[in-house]
């Protein structure tokens, strides 16, 4: 009996591969370092992680370092912190110092409701991310990371499994650069902390960082009243939030300011400090009660 399989089934599984791998977009990146406000020790680890991509011929053949690492042509980061740290933006920006695209691998085009099908999607990704020769970025990536399930009690636990196996399979064999960002980072499965390059920690900005998020998210054309005590001020009530609470803070600002005397509006203080007050309630309760 041949074994052969049949060229239809052969041009079927193809055809489905392409198929896959369409879901995956490959995105022209619109940042890079210098658009970034973290402080020195951060941005001086994510250069050290660019040098070992630029320079990896030199570390690892001239060098050596393939002697002590065989699975050097792996390049995986884990940027890891609180929600609106600028993990997201770091991942992009490492595809633009690079001159590549990024996939942003998003957990809802991973996950399937059909068993077996989150594997496929997983080597799909990967594959697009080769050919494209582009970043490819999971966030959201505890839910894909998470340490594996030791007691199966139904089918969808043993999918789980297995397509977490799949994922240490093609990060092993992958020769690209593959960057994870989460919330949630002590989720992982330590057999996927082992295999990430640098873990690379997004904290919220101290009191210069919120200043420069400020005047970086306040754009040139937009109208605003504010002396120098009320920067201040802007500052000082920002402890504790991120650079993405900032933004927000600043939308919605633009907004009730436009809401009272729309193309004559100027922003003021008072603006800015409603729309912190509300970014907080929101923190605070948003998902809080129950």
């Amino acid at each position: 009996m041949s074994t052969t399989q049949p060229h239809s089934s052969l041009a079927g599984a193809a055809t489905d591969a392409v198929h896959r791998q369409a879901l995956f977009e490959v995105e022209t990146p619109q940042r890079k370092l210098a658009d970034l406000v973290l402080d020195e020790d951060t941005l001086a680890h994510i250069r050290a992680l660019l040098t070992k991509i630029r320079h990896h011929r030199l570390l690892y053949e001239e060098f050596g370092l393939r002697e002590i690492d065989p699975y050097g042509g792996r390049t995986a980061i884990n940027f890891y912190g609180p929600p609106g740290t600028g993990k997201s933006m770091a991942a992009e920006s490492i595809a633009g110092e690079l001159g590549m695209g990024i996939i942003r691998a998003n957990y809802a085009e991973i996950e399937s409701k059909f068993v077996g099908e989150t594997p496929k999607n997983i080597k799909a990704a990967f594959a697009k991310a080769e050919d494209a020769n582009a970043v490819l970025f999971f966030d959201e990536a505890d839910s894909i990371l998470g340490k594996r399930l030791s007691s199966i009690t139904q089918s969808t636990d043993h999918a789980v499994n297995v397509s977490r196996s799949v994922m240490l399979l093609e990060l092993d064999h992958f020769s690209g650069v593959v960057v994870f960002a989460t919330n949630l980072a002590s989720n992982y499965d330590a057999a996927f902390t082992r295999r990430i390059l640098g873990h690379i920690a997004m904290p919220l900005p101290d009191e210069a960082a919120r200043l420069r998020l400020w005047r970086r998210h306040i754009p040139n054309r937009l109208p605003v009243q504010l002396t120098e005590g009320d920067w201040s001020r802007l500052v000082a009530t920002t402890e504790g939030l991120a650079g993405g609470d900032i933004l927000s803070a600043v939308l919605y600002a633009a907004s009730l300011a436009v809401e009272r005397h729309g193309a004559l509006a100027i922003v003021n203080l008072d603006d800015f400090l409603m729309a912190v007050k509300a970014g907080k309630q929101a923190k605070r309760e948003v998902g809080k009660a129950g």
